[in-house]
């Protein structure tokens, strides 16, 4: 177990450790979520890391979709 001081501007200091065992890199993400009693904090994975991880439905051509969908919505 870990105890880590809270700043005044409500900042936590991950120890080393357990930044290494759990992947969280400087300038990373951490998730934050409410429990019954307590703070979960827990290691995401980087957007960059997700690539390849699905493939498109055979027969879908990603870059039809993104020039319908550019024709379709307008951006903002």
């Amino acid at each position: 177990m870990y105890i880590s001081p809270v700043t005044q501007k409500g900042q936590v200091t991950i120890p080393a450790g357990l930044r290494a065992q759990f992947g969280v890199e400087p300038y990373g993400k951490v998730k934050i979520e409410p429990g019954n009693g307590y703070i979960k904090v827990s290691a995401t994975e980087d957007i960059l890391d997700l690539a390849g991880k699905w493939k498109a439905p055979r027969g879908k051509n990603a870059l039809a979709a993104r020039r319908a969908m550019e024709k379709t919505y307008r951006r903002f």
